[in-house]
Order: structure tokens, then sequence, then C-alpha cells
């Protein structure tokens, strides 16, 4: 590979940049950038650039606009260029128009907000919605970030339909082994749609009775023999003289135990490891001199048989379970795709799999040409973390030898396969690049030259140091300056690159893990404390000289589990420390604290839960105050007050979820001032403020009541979510120590950084065997066979290789490391790297090496001039030390004054508000909770004993209403079917904590709604008929208020309405109270639709009116449209629609473009019928103009 030229690159076709650690790869791409705007003449809009996070998305977008704008100053101003390497090459060797430069440079940072700059998921989604034609795909799909609760049914329909149904005998022998329908489906996790996985072998999935019947019959004689002749079995076992070693008297005595407990049994189904002892094969073979005759029984025939038959059916049973599991893939695969797909679905993977799959379909070259028409240009980031499919897409959207794509990694860092990311892939794409298109970059602009010089040495050791040929270590040189550099009380500190060897107890053998780690974490942190240590050491820099701060420091682990040591070990130094990494909120005790509290929520009436729930961290009470609870027998006052107060949180979590829950026990309960009190208690609230927010997003996304997400939270828990919203998140990384995953460390740099585990060994995978074969191909062998393990485990050991890598070039300035003999470091990639060749790689080898051999071992790659390895023997933790602050970094608080009190008048006002006299509460989405007192006669939400189970007979009150809002949300009214309406009516039926029984009610009147002729002017039109792209549900809005008060809504309808047929609208508008404001007017709007070139407001009503379709008709409707203030709500939707169609819609006008609100009446719409159940109206353009200027002053909505 040669080193990247920006002089003289080409900037069209396929390219290659491999960027090591700390190369200026954002800087590359950046420049890139700027020659696509000037040299293509290219808009931002038109260049691709695709990385991996959302983090990384906004930084490329912020260094290229930078970028963008000082290259547009150097045209400008026609300065001379700088010192800046890119702008030397544009006057020098790509010298440009000014004129022509200024214009394109200034037209790109003025739309430089359609910058294509996504993540991989944002790009797919984009591409799939532009170009929904040629994809097939759906709008409006509702985007999961988490597919657990669907995995989780597909998996549990399998087994009711594929294992129940087995012989008992083998859905026993899973249950026995623990399996359950997730346990059955593990090994496919992440990969569950995958296409390129390969699943071997295929399993047999043979009729096991035929096998079962043979054993228990031979079971029988067996058992039959050995009652009756046992002591003349044993008796000829004994006489025969057999090998002692292995037929002893004592050893016969015990397998004839055995035996007899698996014939007392009465079942074969039991093992009996003993059988095999007993066989004629087995005794025939332990034959020696001194035997005086091999015995001879008919029992010794009949167990060797049996054997075979217990044999045969435990590989029976070992490749039924693999055909099973082979079948559950398929299943996961085509019912995962489906069953989203009615529900109107996705997650982010299936972004990807859908773009793919809209690729390689009969459309696909069109879709292709269309992509390369909207991007002209690609600039894909972190290209190692890759996988075949994402591959497979910019291959085909690249697909011409004039394209510019731009592939920028480095297979050196790849880390991501537990995320699903393909070293493979990458591999791939480099075939498929030319030689002359392969390029690097050879300078660190991180790391200071000696630091640059030992990683460089470290890596060079031995020849594949990443144990794959394809995956070389090129040394690189450094870019710093002589200058930037750590000091040590004023002059230069050497060694950057420090190897502390772990000094053992005993030197003839390895230090167990617990005690090593122990130790090395107590020495870290008194390091950390040495280097903090006022004025000693210093940090020289782009020619300022400062302290090193605690800030400046990095600890680097690998798990949530040794970042907890290691942040411990910091805290009895009393050094400031923060946990950045990709632990998830579910391994923290506050989630744990949280499940607690909300057991106790949901059943407040059980004093054993509510005193758990008051012993967690988060409420804080001690033991001993729950004790004098208890010894009062319940009478104490505070007691009283805790059970009304969880009384209180289980009203509150029926009517607001878990936000409401949330809301009183920061305020009420004190739960807030009581955990910022404690030490540490920033990364308390923050983990239980982002607890509580991934368990309302679950909330919202599956409809779940308090109950279910008392349940999700156990599965999240108990299970393995690798859902990046789940990662902790930072309580405050100010003047604190780093620690830190490697895995997160990535892309980040720190001028101190510590592995203190760089010897621990690389974990399991999911205890599966995935591995790549020589074809390329991602295999997943369900068998596990030995070769496909030791090719697993090899994938795994170069991962972790590179993960190394990834860690030692985190550093600037300086990088410590711990090695030595402790059990497990002979797996580990730094032995091959400084040892490989000296030592053989076995336990008895390097555990003969003392401590001083191994730090002589590793001297050997330092030079005398400093540069290199230090390897010194790990300082012990002096635990009396402790952090002193520098004082200078201590500043007073201070209190800020306001300089003019805010205005109270300002605020959101809703719908629901205005008739609550709330104005400023926000508007929760409208599904009937204002149901008038006659309407809903106090029945209760849930009625367990119906009098019949048509749809009039459907609960009534605002959990019904929820409900059925939720299904119409979901419906898909391009392809409605039977099958798709079923499945979401029974999903949401289910959510809101309905009976089955009612689905033939509810899916019979969603049927009627949308066969109903709703259009009064348009007696074919039904809702089956929208077209794709035609609607929105739940439009939220926001319209800015000038003025609003109860004498404004009032005045606005004045003379426009009949008073005759609205006097019950008239009476509820006198008497509307709320306080005067002005802020926003904010509500949802069920529906939104357009039908020949009008658009229509549509709001779902549940109310129940009565028990036949007669009590429907207009004069009803109209009569609970006017008492429910219905009529003031479609006359604000009107307004907000009014308002968007005046922005989007050129030419736009009232009276040609609006078609009117409708609002269904939903249990009164009969099959065929345009009137029962349908009321229609639409308010008169002198509405809208009056509240143009007397509520909304004319101005714009936004």
């Amino acid at each position: 590979m040669k080193p990247l030229d920006l002089k003289s690159i080409n900037i069209s076709g396929l390219n290659l940049i491999e960027a090591s650690a700390g190369t200026g790869k954002t800087w590359t791409i950046a420049a890139l950038y700027i020659l696509l705007l000037l040299e293509k003449e290219l808009r931002p809009e038109q260049i691709l650039v695709v990385t991996y996070t959302k983090a990384a998305t906004a930084e490329l977008r912020d260094r290229i606009r930078k970028r963008i704008s000082t290259t547009l100053d150097l045209y400008t101003t026609q300065r001379p260029a700088t010192e800046d390497p890119l702008e030397q090459i544009l006057e020098k060797n790509r010298p440009q128009n000014p004129e022509r430069a200024r214009l394109l440079l200034t037209r790109a940072l003025y739309s430089f907000d359609d910058a294509a700059i996504f993540t991989i998921h944002g790009f797919c989604q984009r591409a799939l919605l532009e170009n929904a034609f040629e994809s097939g795909s759906l709008f409006d799909s509702d985007m999961i970030t988490d597919q657990s609760s669907v995995v989780r049914q597909v998996c549990d329909d399998f087994w009711r339909t594929h294992i129940l149904p087995q012989p008992d005998e083998f859905v026993e022998r899973l249950v026995a082994e623990r399996y359950t329908p997730e346990k059955l489906a593990a090994p496919f996790d992440g990969q569950y749609q995958n296409p390129d996985l390969k699943v071997i072998p295929q399993g047999a999935d043979s009729n096991l009775l035929p096998l079962i019947k043979r054993r228990d019959d031979l079971y029988a004689s067996f058992s039959s023999i050995w009652k009756s002749e046992h002591d003349s079995v044993l008796e000829l076992m004994l006489q025969a003289g057999l090998h002692q070693g292995s037929y002893s008297p004592k050893q016969i005595s015990v397998a004839a135990d055995a035996v007899n407990g698996w014939v007392t049994a009465g079942t074969a189904n039991a093992s009996c490891s003993k059988l095999e002892f007993f066989s004629a094969q087995k005794i025939a073979s332990k034959t020696t001199k001194t035997t005086k005759f091999i015995p001879e029984h008919v029992f010794f025939k009949l167990a060797q048989e049996l054997h075979e038959a217990v044999e045969e059916l435990k590989n029976a049973y070992h490749d039924k379970l693999i055909a099973c599991r082979h079948n559950l893939k398929e299943w996961l695969n085509n019912e995962l795709a489906s069953r989203k797909k009615a529900l109107n679905q996705r997650c982010f993977d299936d972004l990807l799999l859908d773009l793919y799959l809209a690729l390689e379909a009969a459309t696909g070259a069109a879709l292709a040409d269309k992509l390369r028409e909207r991007y002209q240009a690609a600039l894909i980031d972190e290209f190692q973390d890759t996988d075949p499919l994402q591959w497979s897409i910019f291959k085909r959207i690249g697909d011409s030898n004039d394209y510019p794509l731009f592939l920028i990694g480095d297979p050196k860092q790849a880390i991501y396969s537990f995320r699903g990311a393909d070293v493979f892939a990458y591999l791939d794409a480099k075939h498929n690049v030319h030689n002359e298109r392969r390029l690097t970059l050879g300078t660190n602009f991180r790391s200071t030259l000696p630091l640059v010089t030992a990683v460089n040495k470290l890596f060079s050791a031995r020849p594949d140091p990443f144990l794959c040929e394809e995956i070389p270590f090129q040394p690189v040189s450094s870019g710093r300056s002589e200058n930037d550099i750590l000091l040590l009380d004023g002059e230069p500190s050497q060694q950057p690159l420090q190897a502390w060897v772990y000094p053992r107890s005993d030197q003839s053998k390895p230090e167990n893990k617990p005690a090593a780690s122990e130790q090395i974490v107590a020495s870290i942190a008194g390091e950390i404390v040495r280097l903090l240590e006022v004025g000693r050491y210093t940090l020289s820099s782009d020619g300022t000289e400062r302290p090193l701060r605690p800030g400046d420091i990095a600890v680097l682990v690998k798990s949530h589990k040794q970042a907890e040591q290691i942040q411990q070990a910091l805290l009895t130094k009393e050094v400031p420390s923060v946990q950045q990494g990709s632990s998830t909120i579910f391994r923290t005790q506050e989630a744990l604290d949280l499940l607690r509290i909300l057991r106790a929520v949901a059943e407040p009436g059980r004093e054993q839960l509510l005193r758990e729930a008051l012993l967690t961290g988060v409420m804080g009470l001690t033991a001993n105050q729950i004790a004098v609870f208890v010894d009062c027998s319940g009478d104490d006052p505070q007691w009283e007050e805790w059970l009304l107060r969880f009384h209180e949180l289980h009203s509150a979590s029926r009517t607001g979820g878990i936000v409401a829950v949330l809301s009183r026990l920061l305020g009420s309960c004190g739960v807030r001032g009581r955990v910022l009190s404690r030490f540490g208690g920033e990364r308390c609230l923050t983990n239980l403020l982002h607890c509580c927010e991934l368990l309302h997003q679950a909330e919202h996304e599956q409809g779940r009541n308090l109950s279910g997400s008392i349940s999700w939270l156990e599965r999240q828990i108990s299970g393995n979510l690798k859902d990046d919203a789940a990662l902790l998140r930072l309580e405050t990384d100010d003047h604190a120590v780093k620690i830190s995953t490697i895995h997160a460390s990535k892309g980040l740099q720190y001028p101190v950084v510590f592995v203190p585990f760089a010897w621990d060994p690389p974990g399991g995978r999911n205890n599966r065997v995935l591995f790549h074969n020589p074809d390329g191909e991602l295999v997943l062998d369900l068998a596990e066979e030995n070769q496909h393990k030791q090719l697993a485990e090899a994938e795994m050991e170069a991962e972790a290789a590179r993960l190394l890598y990834v860690a030692l070039t985190r550093a600037e300035f300086r990088c410590y490391f711990v090695w030595g003999c402790i059990n497990g470091a002979l797996d580990s990639p730094l032995f091959e790297l400084l040892h490989g060749g000296k030592v053989k790689k076995e336990n008895k080898a390097f555990s003969a090496l003392s401590d001083s051999d191994i730090i002589n071992q590793i001297k050997e790659l330092s030079d005398g001039d400093g540069s290199g390895i230090h390897a010194v023997g790990m300082p012990a933790g002096e635990t009396a030390i402790k952090y002193r602050n520098d004082p200078a970094d201590s500043k007073p608080y201070h209190c800020r004054t306001l300089g003019h009190p805010p205005r109270d008048d300002w605020r959101v006002a809703s719908f629901s508000g205005m008739l609550s006299g709330a104005g400023h509460a926000f508007q929760p989405r409208d599904h009937d909770n204002l149901v008038a007192a006659s309407e809903s006669d106090g029945v209760a939400e849930l009625e367990t004993k119906p009098k019949g189970m048509t749809i009039f007979d459907f609960p009534r009150g605002a959990k019904a209403g929820t409900c059925l809002h939720e299904i119409f949300e979901q419906l898909n009214f391009a392809e409605l079917n039977k099958e798709s309406i079923s499945g979401i009516a029974n999903s949401k039926l289910l959510a809101n904590g309905f009976q089955e029984q009612w689905l033939p009610a509810v899916t019979a009147m969603i049927e009627n709604v949308t066969k109903a002729k709703i259009i009064r002017d348009d007696s074919d039109f039904t809702l089956s008929k929208l077209q794709v792209g035609s609607w929105q549900t739940e439009m939220e809005f926001y319209l800015p208020l000038a003025h609003l008060s109860p004498d404004t809504i009032k005045a606005l309808f004045e003379g426009l309405l009949d008073d005759k047929g609205y006097r019950d609208f008239h009476d509820v508008l006198d008497i509307l109270s709320f306080r005067r404001s002005r802020g926003m007017l904010q509500g949802f709007i069920d529906l939104v639709f357009e039908h020949g070139g009008r658009y229509y407001i549509l709001d779902w009503k549940s109310n129940h009116l009565g028990d036949n379709p007669a009590d429907y008709g207009q004069n009803q409707m109209r009569e609970s449209m006017a008492r429910s203030a219905y009529i003031l709500q479609y006359h604000l939707y009107t307004l907000a629609l009014d308002r968007l169609l005046q922005m989007r819609l050129p030419g736009y006008n009232y009276d040609s473009h609006f078609g009117g609100a409708i609002y269904i009446y939903l249990r009164g719409v009969t099959d065929g019928d345009s009137v029962s159940g349908i009321y229609r109206e639409r308010p008169s353009a002198e509405f809208i103009k009056r509240a143009a200027d007397s509520m909304l002053a004319n101005r714009p909505c936004r």
C-alpha cells in the first residue's frame, strides 16, 4: 500500500484508505470533501458521508462545516495559505479559480444543513423513503430500538407449534436441560435475519418413537434379568480376574449400586452412567494376562444392546435439537419480517436488510441508478466496522469505474464483532480495490514521537501481530511537535510506554486472577495519585504548559466489573473519576432498586414489597427505621405516610405512566435530594433518570401498563440488551479520571492512559461457534465441532490483538500496561508480542520464568536512548497517600442572579387543558380521556363479565379509547387484510389488558370503519382505498399564540354556529375557565389524509352513545360533539392544518383544498352505512380568518 498524497490523488473511482490510529482520518475526510466540492463541483446534499454512530456523525458534520468555512476564508480574503497542508495543496498543487471556488464554497456553506452526512441506519432509512416505489418501502413505519418483545413472541409461538407436539420425552429432556424458547434461539442472537449466515449442520428431524420403544423394551428385559440374577452377574465379574484398574471389587460394587438405582426408578428416561460398565464389549476390552476367563451372560449382551440403544437415542436427540434450531432460524427469518410488517414496525437492522434486498431485487438496478444520481460521491468512515450487507449496498451504489467511492478505516481497529461488524467484509472490499488505489495514512498526530516509536517496536516484534496475514502492521511516524511532552519537575519524562510486571508471591507458579486484580487496581490508583501530586507533572503542548489534572488520565478496561474495581480504588484515594463505556444501565444497582420500587407501586397493599422498596439505596431508609415500623405493628405515622405515598404512586402510574411515578419519586418522596446529598449521587441520579427514560420509551412503543413495564425491566436486567440507548451515560466528566471500556474509547485520545488488564485473555462469544470458512462465509456450527471451535477461538484471539492495539494507541504522552505470569495471561495477545520465539506457549515454560526474566525479555524491545518499552516491577499501592486537589483548580461557587423576572403568561395550551382549566398542561394524545358523564355512566375501564361480546359491549373509558386509537394508528390502510387487522388488534388488546375474546368484535368494527363511505360528496371513497403516503397518523402540531383566553374563544364562534342547533356547545363555551396566556397551542390529530386534492381531518371516538346503530345518528352525535366540546377541538385542529398547508402547498386555498373534519364514533359504524357513526363538518373560512386576526396574529405555523 502506498501513502495517501492529496497533491495528486484521483478523486474518482473506488479507493481504500487505511488510517492507523491517530493518523488524521477525520481531517482527511474533510479534505476529500473540499476537493469534491471544488473539483467535481458537487453540492453537500450530493456527497454521501456515512459513519457508524450519532456522535461521530455530529463530529464529522461540525469538522466539515468548519473546513468549508476556513477554506472559503482563504479564497475570500486572498490571504497567503497557512501551514495547513490542505491550504498548501490548494495553493501550490491543485490551484483553483478563486471566483469559482468562492461561489462553490459559499453555496456549500449556505446549503450545508442539507448535507448528506448520516449514520449507516440513517442513510438506509433516507434511501428507502426517498425511493419508496423502487424499494417497496412503507411510509410512516414506527422505528423501534428494541425488537426483543417481537423476538420473544416469535420464539414462544415456535415452541408451541414445533416443540410441544414432539414426543414427551424430548420435551422433558429440553426442560431438564433448562431450555426455554429464548435459550433455543440464543445461537442466533444478533443474526436473526442475516441472509449471509450459513447454519450447519442441517440436523435430522427423525422419528424418536421407534427408538424410544426399542430402548424401553430392552430396558424392561435388562431390569427383569438384573432383579433376578444380579448376584450371579456380579459373582461372574468378581471371579473373572478382570483388569483391577477398571474392575476392582469396589468399582464393581459402585457400578452395581448405580444400576440398581436406575432399575428401581422404573424408567429408562433417567440416565445411568454405569450402563456401559456391564456391556460385553467393555468387559472384553479389560482382560489381562491374569484374567481367568471372559465372563459370559445374557445380561452382558443385553447391557451392550441397551447401551447402544441409549447412545443412538442420545444422538437422535442431539440431531433433532439441531434440526429444531435450524427450523427456528427459518421461522425467525420469516415470522419476524411478517409480524413487524403487520405492526408497521421496523428496527434499525431492518433498514439495512430492506435496502440490501431492494438492491438485490429485480428493480435493484433502477434503485442503484437513482441513488447514484442522488449521491454522486460517497465517503464511508470507519469502514472496518462494516458487514457484508453494508459492503454489498455500497458496492452496488459505487458500481461504476468513475464513481467516487472512498472506503476509510483501519482493520487493526476492527473490534466490534459482538455488534455484527465483520472484518472479513473489509478484507473482501480490499480485494476489490486496485493496488494503486490502496492508500495509507502514515503520520500519527496523536502521540509523541517516543510513544509512537515504542508502539511501533511492540507490534513489529512479531511478523504477524494481528494473527492475520491480510492485516499487517505498518510502522507510522509522529506528527507531534518535539516540544509536546510530559514534564516531571520541569524536565522531560522518559519511557512513555511503561510495562509493569506483576510481582508474584510465589515465583514458581502463576498468580491467581482475583489476587492479582486486587493488587493491580491498588497500584494503578497509587500511581494516579503520584502523577497528580501538585506541581510535579506538567503537560507541554502547543507552546503552553499546565499541570496534569485528573481529567487528563484514562483507565481502559474490558468490563463493567473491572471499571467498578478501578473506581472503588480511586474512591479510597479521593480521586474524582467517571465511568464511560459499553456497560448497560440494566447492570446497575439503580435498575435493581427501581425494579423493587415499581413492584411496590404496582401492589401498594403488600407491605413486604413496600419495606423492600424503602430499603433500596434510591429510597434511602435504614434497616433500623424499617424495624421501628414493624415493631409499631403498622401504627407509626411515618409508616402510614409511606403507605399513602405508594398508593398515590399507584394512582399516578395508571394515569400518567412511568413518567408520573418518577416525577413524584423525585419530588414528593424526596429521592432527588437524598441521592444528591450522598457521594456519587450524580451517578445514581443519572442512572435512575436514564432507566426511567428507557422504561417510558418501552411503555410508549409497546403499549405497556405498569405490570408490563415491570416484566420488561426484569427481562432487561436478566438479559443481554445490546441497544446503544441502554449504554451508561456520564454523570459528569469535568476534572475527573475517565474509566472507560476499550471499545468505548475507540476514536478518543487522552494524555495519559492506563491499561491494567492487558494480561487478561479474551472471553467467549456467547458460547457459540461462529467463524468464517475459507470462502469468507460467516458460519454458525450448531454441532460445535472441535475443528470449528478452534477456528472460532482463533478469530476471537485475533480480535483480542486488535483490541490491545486500540488500547495502547489512545495515549498522547504516556501509556501504562500491566503484564506478568498470571492465570490466563498465556492466552493474551501480549504473550506473543513480548515472549514469542523465546518461551514455549505453555504454562510450565512461562511459569519457569522469574519476574526478573520477564522484565529482561521485555527490555529487549527497548533501546538505550530510552525509546521503546520501559519494563519495571509493578509498584505497590501506597494506601496511606491520598489525592490533594490543586487549590488553583478549586473555584468558589456563586449564585447567579436573574436579570429580569420571566413573564408568567407564556405556556403551552391544549384542547384538554382549556376544558380542564389547566391551560398550561401538555395535551396527551387524545384517546377519549374526556368523556361526558352521561356517556361513560361510571362504567369501569375493564369489565370482567360483559353482557355480550359486540362492539357495543366493549369496555368504556380512557383505557378502551387508548386501545382502539392504538389499533387505528398502526393500520396500514394501503395493505389492509384480515390477517394484518387481526394481528394488530390482538397485539393491542393484550397490551392494554383486554381479553382475547374481544378480538372478533373489534376486527368486525375495524372492517366496518375502513369500508364505510366517509366523504359526503364521494360515494366511492373508503379508508381502505388510501394510497401509500397519503395519510399521517397522530400528527402533532404547535401553533404560536399571540393571545388566548376564554373570551377570545367565545368571540371566534359568535354568529357562526346556529344557536338552536349548537346550544349545548355555547353552554360549554360560557363555562370555559382558564388563565389568559400566550405561547403555543399543542395537539395531536388522529389522522390527516388527502384524497382528490383535498385534505381531511379525522378523529376516532370510542364514546358509548347506546347499544344499537340508531343511537349514533346525526342528532345524537351532534349532541355528543357539543357536550364534549369536540366542536372546539376540530376547529382548532382545522386551524393548525390550514397553517401547515399554507406553508407547504403551493397555491393553497382553504375553500378548494380543505375537505373538512370527520369524527367517527367507532361503535356506531355499520357495514355499508355512510350515516351511522360518522359525523362530518367543515368550519367556515370566517372562523379561520378570525382566529388568524385575534389569536394567532397572522404569524406562520412552525
